[in-house]
């Protein structure tokens, strides 16, 4: 940022509330911070910018405003990242410290018999977003017993489009805290064994299953934390129905928003990718595991349902908070994805990568035979190396949760997406190179690509034209190539400091962003129950969430 002569005669004063309101505080915010004494650190921050080893369950609804003002007017960008990617674990902790069903967390991370991980009280989508479209249980209680999920009434429901309820015997005295319900097999849409063998599905979503080495299918599921639930109430957001209304009403998607003053304050969007463990083949003492049932594909194509143990292998933390209303991204993975050390662990194979064939095409959509799968391991790549400041943060952490036991020392931080600038509008489609791809959400994120190797296994496509990445009109699909206007972007172009146009048919690297992702999610504005068929409103229309146009219903 560049500060002006006439910047310069203002006041330090003056200057500083410009900076936190440019930090995302807002006005109001940014007279408290200066006239009000500096709120305390909190306790993640301690040995900043190095992980605090004393460990604890605060979650503060945003990063600290005043060390990341201080950060920027410094011009310490990295010790910027490094607050959010502080920030990220400090988030997964908390979201996985053992709490009992009064919220109460445990007085150590490792005391699991306290009871199960926090975010197991909050809701399943598919409690919200029922198939049915009904008006879900968490909208007809008050916000403060919102706050405590102790029950699954939607299980007797489908919890995906097609499938069949899970049987009484699965669910009959089933604590959903510690038993995960599974029948989602795709990180983007609603693909299941029941439509498992549609591939038109899986072309529209861009993704499809993904298979462990041991030929399991990988499932996923999403939860919710109470204050966006009660947002989604309160407007009715839990059904086509209601988004068609809110839409005509001219409503706008506006979810709560975190402040770092308030604990737990905020939107809340957690996804997980699970994978079977199996005896002799797993090492289950690396994994976070849980009894689960899980709806597969059986081998005549049918549904199936079982009851496994899983592992988490994946997590994806989505926040909306005061200086980021773009959201916060952070995704975390099991260390042993895609990597294990052969020497220190002999008896130890990657989950997702057979290091026996080094020749294996990577990242392909698993094929099937007349609708069934014949489970053929997915071998699986990273577009995008784990930077280098997050392996040093991760052996930090890593090296803390060992000196406890936990079983989250087999974790790791993959990256924190975050915006720069909040006030920047998203950049037109054909507004040129690079702003096309790099601001498509709008809010300059960093970094400007984020994946998770258990989620986005298939949009880390690499070398692509930039349309691939840039936010076409609705119905628009990218021109048919021909000559393009540069043919291939490369670094003296990218450090001209203008746009380079037109960029439409450049050959150019791209993986995805979780930010660029869900900055094109909208709401339902039309729909017609008889055909099944109707109208999305378009980017930055849904508040960064997909939950309301994939996952909801029609209430008939």
């Amino acid at each position: 940022m560049k500060i002006s002569k006439t910047a310069r005669k203002i006041g330090w004063r003056t200057l500083a509330a410009t900076l936190v309101c440019l930090a995302g505080g807002g006005g109001l915010f940014a007279a408290k911070a200066i006239n009000a004494a500096p709120p305390a650190k909190p306790a993640y921050l301690a040995a900043f910018p190095n992980f605090a080893p004393k460990l604890t369950p605060q979650l503060p609804g945003d990063v600290d405003i005043t060390l990341k003002t201080q950060l920027e007017k410094a011009q310490k960008f990295s010790e910027v990242q490094r607050e959010f990617d502080l920030y990220s674990w400090q988030m997964f902790l908390a979201l996985n410290w053992p709490t009992n069903s009064q919220g109460q967390a445990a007085p150590k991370l490792t005391d699991t018999r306290f009871g199960q991980p926090h975010w197991t009280l909050w809701h399943n989508s598919s409690a919200i977003f029922q198939t049915d479209g009904e008006r879900p249980a968490a909208c007809r209680v008050s916000p403060k017993a919102r706050t405590l999920t102790l029950f699954r009434g939607d299980l007797a429901k489908p919890v995906s489009k097609g499938l069949a309820p899970f049987s009484a015997q699965a669910t009959a005295n089933a604590d959903p805290r510690a038993t995960r319900f599974l029948g989602v097999l795709s990180a983007v849409g609603e693909l299941n064994a029941a439509n498992l063998g549609d591939l038109d599905d899986i072309q529209q979503a861009f993704s499809g299953p993904m298979i462990d080495q041991n030929g399991e299918f990988v499932y996923y599921e999403i939860m919710i934390d109470p204050n966006e639930v009660g947002y989604l109430c309160d407007n009715s957001l839990y059904n086509i129905n209601g988004q068609v209304a809110f839409a005509k009403a001219g409503g706008k998607v506006a979810m709560p928003v975190g402040a770092p003053g308030k604990d737990w304050s905020g939107s809340f969007e957690l996804k997980f990718a699970w994978r079977i463990l199996k005896s002799g083949k797993d090492d289950f003492s690396r994994f976070y595991t849980s009894p689960a049932v899980v709806i597969d594909q059986g081998p005549d194509g049918k549904q199936l349902e079982r009851k496994v143990t899983v592992g988490l292998v994946g997590m994806h933390i989505g926040h909306k908070s005061t200086t980021s209303p773009q959201w916060i991204w952070s995704t975390f993975e099991q260390v042993d994805n895609l990597d294990v050390d052969a020497v220190a662990h002999p008896k130890l194979n990657p989950s997702f990568v057979d290091p026996n064939c080094p020749i294996c095409a990577v990242d392909q959509l698993p094929q099937k035979v007349k609708g069934v799968y014949p489970r053929i391991p997915t071998q699986a790549w990273r577009g995008i190396p784990i930077p280098g400041d997050k392996v040093a943060l991760n052996r930090q952490a890593q090296a803390a949760l060992k000196a406890q036991g936990s079983v989250w020392q087999y974790y790791q931080l993959i990256d924190t997406q975050w915006p720069t600038d909040p006030t920047a509008p998203p950049a037109p489609w054909n507004g040129g190179l690079p702003n096309a791809i790099v601001n498509k959400p709008g809010g300059n994120p960093t970094p400007v690509f984020l994946t998770n190797v258990t989620m986005e296994t298939y949009f880390q496509k690499g070398n692509q034209v930039a349309c691939n990445g840039e936010e076409l009109p609705n119905g628009q699909d990218c021109p048919a190539s021909g000559s393009a206007q540069p043919p291939v972007w490369n670094s003296v172009l990218n450090n001209q400091g203008k746009p380079v146009t037109p960029g439409i048919n450049t050959l150019t690297f791209q993986t995805e962003s979780c930010m660029g992702c869900h900055s094109s999610a909208g709401v339902w504005t039309s729909y017609d129950p008889k055909t099944g068929k109707g109208n999305q409103s378009g980017q930055l229309t849904a508040d960064f969430s997909w939950l309301m146009s994939q996952k909801a219903s029609w209430e008939k």
